[in-house]
């Protein structure tokens, strides 16, 4: 959730270089003459993006499926060659734990869409003995592991990191100060599921997403994918922060959250309950102390009964966030973020997906110039501490001893100043 922007293209077709303002490629006025260029050089030109990064910045053109239309989209894998700004911009996985994905998880498509291996997939068969592990059934996996490097499949968590990720609202810049609320949130998140595919689905068809009121449209979508994939038989997805804690909450049937316009009555059993509470014990201590706290629910097919939607909860995943919607593993962390929003900085929390071994920092200050780690120290305990070192060897080896940023919460040390700005 940044604020992108076009910059000029250049096209070399036979011995002609020709440059093209944002304004010939996004503007109404144009749009006859625009089409006619891309008409023209489809399969035939060399397309290079001319924002300020240092890259190939190579663009290709694809024309739309059942259409006349053309469009641009940068080469697969290319994204972090352009400007941060540029709509054609993508995260460095190996920035996050995303790069502990193995090929073919995550997989950019020539045409700029974006398809990924869920480990439970979305459609969900009659059989009872299915032979595609991407179908299997719901009781299959372990709810909402926390899976290991290299992994050969999308967690639900890992899904929840790479939707918040592409949609950049692990990102900050001090213009975003009072403009994420639900809607928005909603907003930006369902954009980067209309360009992702799981199997052969587009994740948008299947994906629930919380909504502040009961009378627009993002509320009539959710009802209607509801009903869609009632008669389909199609697992659900849904994403919403949880509902503020009250006593007796956690002795529901039904998850708490808020924003369930549209969204089934999710019902969930105990077994689920008690997993998850092992497994987000730090998620759920601060939802109980006042802190939101993000769900993604996978669903099985709902179904409609007696006037209303039901659908049972095979999976859930949550994800302490700050009130500015940024995700946080830790107190100390929340202290940090709220720190640096406080003092409009810019700066990026990479997530970490479903890796464990995968070593970035907690933080990236982006207003120095040269991108700054920030590490939060957090625990003492002797595995934490062997961890620590390992990670102050490697920021020393790679940025430089006096480069990097850090603060040890844990030994009671008192929060330090920031890096200056630039």
């Amino acid at each position: 959730m940044k604020e992108l922007k076009s910059y000029p293209v250049e096209i070399l077709l036979g011995d002609q270089v020709k440059t093209y303002s944002p304004e010939f490629q996004i503007e109404d006025q144009y749009a006859f003459s625009w089409k006619r260029v891309l008409t023209m050089a489809h399969g035939k030109a060399i397309v290079r993006c001319l924002c300020k990064a240092t890259g190939e910045r190579r663009l290709s053109i694809h024309s739309r499926k059942n259409s006349d239309r053309f469009h641009l989209a940068r080469f697969p894998d290319t994204g972090p060659e352009h400007q941060e700004d540029c709509v054609y911009f993508g995260a460095d996985p190996n920035s996050s734990g995303r790069g502990s994905y193995k090929r073919g998880v995550v997989e950019e498509l020539d045409d700029g869409n974006t398809k990924i291996k869920l480990k439970v997939g979305l459609q969900q068969r009659l059989t009872q003995a299915p032979t595609d592990a991407d179908d299997a059934p719901a009781a299959g996996p372990s709810p909402a592991t926390r899976a290991s490097a290299s992994q050969s499949s999308m967690s639900l968590l890992g899904l929840l990191h790479y939707l918040w990720t592409e949609a950049a609202l692990n990102t900050w810049v001090p213009a975003m100060a009072g403009k994420r609320n639900l809607g928005v949130v909603h907003h930006h998140l369902m954009a980067v599921a209309m360009k992702t595919y799981a199997g052969r689905a587009k994740l948008a068809q299947n994906l629930l997403i919380g909504t502040p009121s009961d009378t627009g449209q993002q509320a009539k979508l959710n009802h209607a994918k509801s009903l869609a994939a009632s008669d389909e038989r199609r697992r659900l997805v849904v994403l919403s922060p949880l509902a503020r804690f009250r006593g007796g909450m956690g002795a529901a049937s039904t998850l708490p959250i808020t924003g369930f316009h549209g969204i089934p009555y999710m019902i969930m059993s105990q077994e689920l309950w008690d997993v998850t509470q092992r497994r987000f014990s730090k998620e759920l201590q601060a939802w109980v102390a006042g802190d939101p706290v993000m769900a993604i629910v996978q669903t099985a097919a709902p179904k409609v009964t007696g006037g209303s939607i039901q659908a049972e909860v095979i999976d859930l995943a949550l994800m302490w966030k700050t009130k500015d919607w940024i995700p946080v593993e830790s107190g100390f962390e929340v202290m940090v973020a709220e720190k640096l929003v406080a003092e409009n900085r810019r700066f990026e929390k990479p997530l970490r997906f479903d890796s464990k071994d995968a070593v970035f920092p907690d933080f990236v200050l982006k207003d120095r110039g040269a991108a700054v780690p920030m590490e939060v120290w957090g625990m003492a305990t002797p595995e934490y501490q062997a961890r620590k070192r390992e990670k102050t060897a490697h920021y020393d080896n790679v940025y430089g001893p006096s480069n990097w940023w850090s603060w040890n919460g844990a030994a009671g040390d008192p929060l330090p100043d920031l890096p200056s700005l630039l």
